[in-house]
């Protein structure tokens, strides 16, 4: 008879990564219990260290890169939407403007018309009418 072994994470390394998760969760627990962001503390002291340091500005000259251009081409008869340059030799290659929109507002509650003075009367003195007259 042959033994067949476990495949992947042994339970060791289970125990850990769940360990991991729920330390992850008990910290944002906190951090919502006390109204601290403990994350973003931990941010800024890391950032303060010269890996920290390292890694920011990893981060700005990521940010900093232009935006890819996006390009329509017909290829085999499908329209296709691809950051990078079509073949220079297709006619149907062309650049595409892209417009930010604010997406689909909500329509405008119309405005309720203003309760009438002291005159009239308010629900507590039509209940108690109500229970008077009975």
């Amino acid at each position: 008879m042959r033994l067949k072994y476990q495949k992947g994470l042994s339970l060791l390394w289970t125990a850990v990564v769940v360990g991991l998760v729920s330390l992850a969760g008990m910290v944002a627990l906190m951090s919502a219990r006390y109204e601290r962001n403990y994350f973003d503390e931990a941010w800024k002291k890391l950032t303060k260290t010269d890996v920290g340091q390292a890694v920011q500005q990893t981060q700005q000259s990521a940010a900093r890169t232009e935006p890819a251009q996006i390009k329509k081409c017909v290829i085999d008869g499908k329209t296709v939407y691809s950051n990078v340059e079509c073949d220079k030799a297709n006619p149907t290659s062309q650049k595409v403007q892209i417009h930010d929109t604010k997406g689909f507002e909500a329509p405008k509650v119309p405005v309720a018309p203003a309760p009438e003075g002291e005159g009239a009367p308010s629900m507590r003195d039509k209940l108690m009418d109500k229970a008077v007259n009975r």
